[in-house]
């Protein structure tokens, strides 16, 4: 075996086109290609907890404030917008074809993605859930923060970017990555200081952006060298 063939081995697993970006990136040769690669997936790898416990923490809260507001933990039937009640209405489905029996709050708590719960803060839901819910849903924010437009935008840009992570997109070039891992942990605190407490015991980013890609390079190096035996 060569070292070229580890590579074009790799290339052809990975494909061309998902690391193109990183071609791109002016790097200076096939090992700080994919040691960049590698990188961006530990970066992402180590955003996982703290995503994670963002969406839980989010859907959580506003859920118990919503329930609480209209006295049923079903409120987000007959009372959403189009896009949002197809949603529910689809999953409904799914666990209920013939509309007989109504599934469990749990089932759609589990089953409605994160995309649906930031898009109860757009304009659109002035009047029906805010300005009532934002304290009860950010209990640990100051009044300034509880903004709901400047809200939205911040719950939306964390959605765009657990997206590209759990789709296995380019982060690590993300000037502002640093800037919006804190952003994340500043909302998880918002809502509750005891997750924030809990994910900063997982949370790994820090040490595993700040390391860079340099320790990958190395240990691929080292499996080209003794592929190339």
């Amino acid at each position: 075996m060569t070292q070229d063939s580890f590579f074009s081995q790799l290339d052809k697993s990975i494909s061309g086109a998902r690391i193109g970006p990183y071609r791109q990136s002016n790097q200076q040769s096939e090992t700080a290609i994919y040691a960049a690669y590698a990188w961006n997936i530990a970066v992402c790898e180590s955003l996982y907890p703290i995503l994670n416990a963002f969406e839980v923490a989010l859907r959580n809260s506003t859920h118990t404030a919503a329930s609480q507001r209209f006295g049923s933990e079903h409120w987000f039937i007959g009372r959403l917008g189009k896009p949002e009640e197809y949603k529910v209405s689809s999953l409904r489905m799914q666990a209920d074809p013939d509309g007989s029996n109504l599934p469990s709050s749990g089932y759609f708590l589990s089953g409605l993605t994160l995309g649906f719960w930031v898009s109860l803060f757009q304009g659109r839901y002035e009047q029906i859930l805010w300005p009532w819910l934002l304290a009860p849903i950010f209990p640990y924010a100051s009044s300034r923060q509880r903004a709901r437009e400047p809200l939205y935008q911040r719950l939306d840009r964390i959605r765009r970017l657990r997206n590209r992570v759990f789709h296995h997109e380019p982060i690590w070039h993300l000037p502002d990555l640093q800037q919006r891992h804190q952003e994340i942990l500043e909302t998880i605190g918002w809502i509750s200081p005891a997750m924030l407490a809990m994910t900063r015991l997982l949370d790994r980013f820090p040490s595993v952006y700040t390391g860079g890609a340099r320790p990958y390079a190395t240990e691929l190096e080292n499996i080209a060298q003794t592929w190339a035996r």
